[in-house]
């Protein structure tokens, strides 16, 4: 578990200050200076952020692969597999990650109607992705901070993991690539990489579960009390750390956090970071279906060993916060 680095406070105070216009404006507006650079940067020199609160992958493939476990393309391939088999199951088997796309020629079937699970929607919605930057090219780089060390080259992706992810697919799953196996990206200098402009990314987006803001919630307050974000995959138990502190220690900076949280106000920004108190399972499975804070804030007033079931009725029942709420 990371400790308190009492001696960070200068590091935050440049740090803050190097995005407060970022949090107003467009993000190249930021740096006033010569180091930010543009460069077609090969994909195996990538890696996403470890610790990026938002999970593109399932959690178990995006533990394995940052433990170095699995490849890039091993880990899509496992994503692969799992929805096949959810689609074997809802008689849509298929064989080619494009037939995951409706086709406007099929009758037999209203799109609307077809449920799908959430690893079906994630690969479909990468599988667009992935066509969009085939047919226009990268439109949006992502942006990444330079960790290269002597001579070996390394970045990590501050924002625009779904485009890295889509990337790799577009490169190993979907007939017919021509490109170079390299990628557009907006280079920053190490110390001017920036959890804050991460979230403001995060939360301008959409997708981002109640899950996922709860771990950058807590990640702001991490950074800003002076704890060391690792560089490697963490467990719940690093965001929880966060339960322990709060706003009011730090009111110089809450008006900050609470930007690059979307402009929510300190009430909810209280609910989403309790939202950690949740079991591992409920995390996990709320994070996969995207349940929204108002439900699962009923669900960490009672013990912990039962987060997981209420959860799973949550989405199996589709019980709404009365429901819950007349429930307890």
């Amino acid at each position: 578990m990371a400790r308190v680095n009492n001696g960070n406070t200068s590091r935050i105070d440049d740090l803050l200050a190097s995005v407060t216009g970022d949090l107003l404006g467009d993000m190249p507006q930021a740096f006033n200076d010569n180091t930010l650079r543009v460069e077609r940067i090969l994909l195996e020199m990538v890696r996403p952020d470890p610790v990026q609160p938002r999970r593109v992958l399932p959690e178990h493939i995006h533990v394995n692969f940052h433990n170095n476990r699995v490849t890039p393309t091993q880990a899509l391939r496992e994503l692969v597999q799992i929805v096949q088999i959810a689609a074997r199951q809802r008689g849509r088997p298929f064989n080619s990650v494009l037939e995951l796309l409706p086709n406007g020629d099929d009758e037999r079937e209203d799109e609307a109607e077809v449920k799908l699970s959430p690893e079906e929607t994630l690969l479909r919605d990468l599988v667009n992705l992935a066509l969009t930057i085939r047919d226009d090219g990268q439109v949006n780089p992502l942006t990444v901070v330079d960790v290269s060390q002597g001579v070996t080259r390394l970045f990590r992706i501050e924002t625009g993991e779904r485009r890295y992810w889509a990337t790799w697919l577009l490169r190993d799953f979907i007939p017919g690539y021509t490109g170079d196996g390299m990628i557009p990206c907006i280079v920053i200098p190490e110390k001017q990489s920036s959890v804050f402009r991460q979230a403001k990314e995060n939360t301008a987006r959409s997708g981002l579960t109640a899950v996922a803001l709860a771990r950058q919630a807590a990640l702001l307050l991490l950074t800003v009390h002076g704890y060391e974000i690792p560089a490697y995959a963490v467990g719940n138990d690093f965001y929880r750390q966060a339960l322990e502190l709060d706003l009011r220690g730090k009111r110089e900076y809450t008006d900050t956090i609470l930007s690059a949280m979307g402009g929510i106000k300190r009430g909810q920004f209280s609910y989403i970071k309790g939202l950690l108190r949740l079991s591992d399972e409920a995390l996990e499975l709320a994070d996969r279906h995207a349940i929204e804070e108002g439900r699962l804030r009923h669900v960490i007033n009672v013990a912990s060993e039962y987060h997981a079931e209420i959860v799973r009725q949550i989405i199996d029942f589709n019980l709404w916060e009365t429901d819950l709420a007349n429930a307890q």
